[in-house]
């Protein structure tokens, strides 16, 4: 999954996982936040807003990877459905956050060829939106939810916030226990976009000549689940990759 700071790539990775049985989510930013805790100089550069060392990332996701970290990772997610996107019998995974820079990209091509990726889903969202999705990101540190106080309509989006229908699981204090993520502050979010244009836009280009891209523009945030599922499930049945 590629897009912009703040563009959903976390959520729609989420939920798409949840939407197929077959399909696990691996977040590389979680797993570097994750590592964080324990790690104060990578801690800093987070919070900068600018990129890890690409080699760190890299042996990061490979570790990741593991059978026993997916499993893991799988145990973490429901899943919705009994539906599979590919009817091979294996497990996939659903990759946000790896490759973002072009060193990256050539330490994703030597990577075993089972590994390699289908295909890159670049998410494509107005600068202005996704910084005001991004000012209103909350987690729950009770329930560990991820929601957005924010909400966007204006030229053709409409994206309401994202609030949990019934409170948190654990009945938590909004104002109490939902924390702001260190680097969703205005400086830290210009930086995290001129990042993006130097950095990873031209990853794009890679997935492009390889036409393993596809762009989608999700207009109504959450709501467009199902034309991106059917728009995935389209590109795989056409290349037959089902």
């Amino acid at each position: 999954l590629v897009g912009k700071p703040g563009s959903g790539k976390g959520t729609y990775g989420a939920l798409l996982a949840s939407r197929y049985r077959n399909l696990t989510f691996l977040s590389v930013g979680d797993v570097l936040r994750d590592s964080a805790k324990r790690n104060e100089t990578l801690r800093r550069v987070l919070t900068s807003g600018k990129l890890v060392d690409d080699t760190i990332v890299n042996e990061a996701v490979i570790e990741s990877l593991q059978e026993e970290n997916l499993q893991q990772l799988k145990a973490q997610h429901s899943i919705d459905s009994d539906a599979q996107i590919f009817n091979d019998g294996g497990e996939h995974i659903i990759l946000d956050g790896f490759p973002r820079t072009d060193p990256q990209t050539k330490l994703l091509s030597k990577w075993p060829s089972s590994l390699e990726p289908a295909l890159a889903i670049y998410f494509d969202v107005p600068d202005d939106i996704v910084i005001t999705k991004l000012l209103g990101r909350r987690k729950c540190t009770i329930c560990g939810g991820n929601f957005n106080i924010n909400g966007v309509e204006q030229d053709g989006w409409d994206m309401p916030p994202l609030l949990p229908k019934n409170g948190c699981k654990e009945k938590c204090d909004w104002d109490i226990h939902w924390e702001k993520r260190d680097d969703d502050t205005a400086d830290i979010i210009k930086e995290r976009m001129q990042v993006f244009r130097q950095e990873t836009e031209p990853v794009l280009e890679s997935w492009s000549d390889s036409n393993r891209l596809v762009t989608f523009v999700p207009y109504k945030g959450v709501k467009e689940m199902d034309r991106l599922a059917g728009v995935l499930e389209n590109y795989f049945h056409k290349h037959s990759l089902t």
